[in-house]
């Protein structure tokens, strides 16, 4: 008797959860790219990334290279820069700036924040002026 309720139980948090994961993307998460192309971006110390722009919610994935990490790492500490942006204090960031300044789109948009997914992934939440919309003009 006892197996019906918890099976029961069971399924109704199963559904739950799967209804979760279809909801906006909130960020934070590698899954809310699996269906955004990526555009190829290169750094000033040569470091070879992917970016990610969520359609959704307008957040960038940056994804690096293991052998590009490396190689920027190592680029940034002969020149005495540090790893970690100030602007964000997340890795990455660089790569992040040269797409908005690569993407005629993304003219005067900023970093606002950021987070590290994983040692070669970050996110950033981007911030775009408003675009002034058209005036409606009617002839009678």
């Amino acid at each position: 008797m006892l197996y019906r309720p918890l099976f029961l139980t069971a399924t109704i948090v199963l559904v739950g959860a799967i209804s979760g994961c279809a909801s906006e993307p909130k960020g934070g998460s590698l899954s809310d790219y699996v269906a955004v192309p990526s555009v190829n971006v290169t750094t000033a110390c040569g470091g070879g990334f992917q970016v990610y722009r969520q359609p959704v919610n307008g957040r960038l994935l940056v994804a690096a290279y293991a052998a590009s990490e490396m190689r920027q790492t190592f680029c940034q500490s002969w020149r005495g820069e540090p790893s970690v942006s100030p602007t964000t204090g997340v890795r990455h960031e660089d790569a992040a700036l040269e797409y908005i300044a690569t993407t005629p789109a993304m003219k005067g948009c900023t970093l606002v924040s950021g987070i590290e997914i994983t040692p070669l992934h970050s996110e950033f939440v981007v911030s775009c002026p408003a675009q002034p919309v058209p005036a409606v003009t009617a002839k009678g």
